[in-house]
């Protein structure tokens, strides 16, 4: 063995050269793995040498190096030799930035030398900026918009499982949803299943059905709207209610005071059915979150893809349900411990990489009204059925509208549940239609579901002599004036997942076509 060895090195540099492997005739890139890395993440890099005739040959020395520099990318090991049996060579590529990267790896023998693909470096940790947490698909499979269900009879009674489904969505900074996270739900009221936590799919959404049953939403104390709500070490600074119930339009009685200034002042009435009980939105508006682990979220001004000291960050609270909606954690509200120290903590003033980072969605029970809640009188202070159009006159006040041959208007009433919301409107067809005595029709004017739920819904519907004026031969006359009336039943549906369909009636309205 030594004497090959010393013949191998005394001999002349020709002979040398024969000792060593000759240049392959071709190189492939053979794959990567994994296909989709993530930033920080290593993937691997396979290339292949072939000899002139076709097997893959061992022992050639490659090198590797990126077609162009890129940022933080880096290549471990730079060199290697192609393994017996298969004439593989392999190295491993890493993006370590924040940002996403992409980058082309070349593999060199002397002057032979193959590319590989694009590998994109994308995705990193779930971001707190980037999650989301809404109920009900309304805009196709993830979205959401679905901010009320019915959940009560007209007797304030609970309809059990009425049912939406809600959806929590997973991203990183760079808004790459993440599959296989876990995230956890907790609730003020009803119950999220099957279970409590689920796992996002390969778009980065986690999908879980949201019922009514007990407990109830917390009874809270009427409170005042503010553009400013308090945020600091222990406040969220999350509004006393999400924008779209319109607290900014806040009066105390809403539909006595429609169009006037508002005061931002929470709505409440008395309860004629339950004596001694004080209504208001907020009794059934309830809190419920969506928690996973991931990083705040920071500004990155300097686009290197850290946060660096000086830059503004999201300084997060650990998790809890805000059951009365005032943005920081009270006795008996349920909570997450994440740093495990058997109480609830506030901001901790710092920079979170990893941590549990959370999202608050919010949903309106609703009812409808009974027939105490409709009218004025001594046990019903404030009323949630106003005639509009036509207006109410005369003693005792009555809806009259006179018409002429083939005459039409609109007509229009507010209308509120016996708590000040808005009824659930989750049905496209969901509207006032028919309901009409004499020679009228009555047709929707205004349909579908709703989008925001302010302290009550205008309601509106068309009233059209049935006569067709452009009929021919021409629409038959009879004798005039004849009276009509409409009572136009209005459906609202509780839920787009299988939900009931309720009817409330509107005010009368009659007249005479002359």
């Amino acid at each position: 063995m030594r004497l090959g060895l010393a013949v191998c090195v005394a001999i002349t540099s020709g002979v040398l050269a024969a000792c060593q492997p000759s240049l392959p005739a071709t190189l492939e890139f053979v794959d990567q793995s994994p296909v989709q890395p993530k930033l920080g993440e290593i993937t691997t890099l396979r290339f292949r040498a072939i000899d002139s005739r076709g097997q893959p040959q061992p022992g050639v020395r490659v090198v590797f190096e990126t077609q162009a520099p890129v940022s933080g990318v880096e290549i471990n090991p730079p060199e290697a030799t192609t393994d017996v049996g298969t004439g593989i060579a392999s190295t491993q590529v890493v993006a370590k930035g924040g940002r996403v990267s992409s980058v082309v790896v070349i593999a060199r023998v002397e002057d032979l030398s193959v590319t590989s693909p694009a590998v994109t470096f994308a995705g990193s940790a779930s971001n707190s900026r980037q999650f989301t947490f809404q109920c009900g698909s309304i805009s196709g499979d993830g979205s959401g918009g679905v901010h009320a269900i019915g959940a009560y009879d007209e007797t304030r009674h609970l309809i059990a499982g009425v049912k939406v489904n809600c959806i929590a969505h997973v991203a990183d900074r760079n808004g790459d949803g993440i599959a296989g996270a876990q995230v956890s739900f907790l609730t003020e009221a009803g119950t999220i299943g099957p279970s409590a936590t689920s796992v996002t799919d390969v778009v980065g959404n986690a999908q879980v059905i949201y019922k009514t049953s007990l407990p109830m939403p917390d009874d809270v104390t009427p409170g005042t709207f503010s553009w400013t709500p308090l945020n600091d070490e222990t406040h969220t600074g999350e509004y006393i209610a999400p924008l779209w119930m319109h607290p900014f339009m806040w009066q105390d009685d809403p539909i006595a005071g429609y169009l006037k200034e508002p005061t931002l002042q929470e709505p409440r009435r008395q309860d004629p059915i339950r004596p001694g009980k004080e209504n208001n939105p907020r009794d059934n508006l309830v809190s419920m979150i969506a928690v996973t682990t991931g990083e705040e979220a920071f500004d990155d001004n300097n686009n290197n893809g850290v946060r660096d000291a000086e830059e503004p960050f999201v300084d997060l609270t650990e998790p809890f349900v805000d059951n009365n909606d005032n943005g920081t954690w009270d006795l008996k509200e349920r909570y997450v411990d994440a740093n495990g120290n058997g109480k609830w903590d506030g901001k901790n003033g710092k920079y979170d990489i990893i941590t549990l980072i959370w999202v608050q969605e919010r949903i309106i029970w609703t009812g409808w009204p009974h027939d105490l809640d409709r009218d004025l009188t001594s046990r019903n202070p404030k009323a949630v059925v106003r005639q509009l159009v036509p207006a109410p006159s005369g003693t005792p006040p009555k809806n009259i509208r006179n018409m002429l041959k083939f005459d039409a208007y609109v007509a229009s009433f507010l209308l509120a549940d016996p708590w000040f919301n808005s009824i659930a409107r989750n049905g496209e067809s969901d509207g006032c239609e028919n309901g009409s005595v004499g020679p009228v029709e009555v047709t929707t004017f205004l349909k579908g579901m709703a989008f925001t739920y302010p302290p009550f819904t205008l309601m509106t519907y068309a009233v059209t002599d049935v006569r067709d004026p452009a009929a021919n031969p021409p629409a038959p006359d009879y004798p005039r004036p004849i009276a009509y009336s409409v009572t136009a039943p209005c459906s609202f549906t509780a839920s787009p997942e299988q939900g009931h369909e309720v009817i409330v009636y509107s005010p009368t309205v009659e007249g005479t076509i002359q």
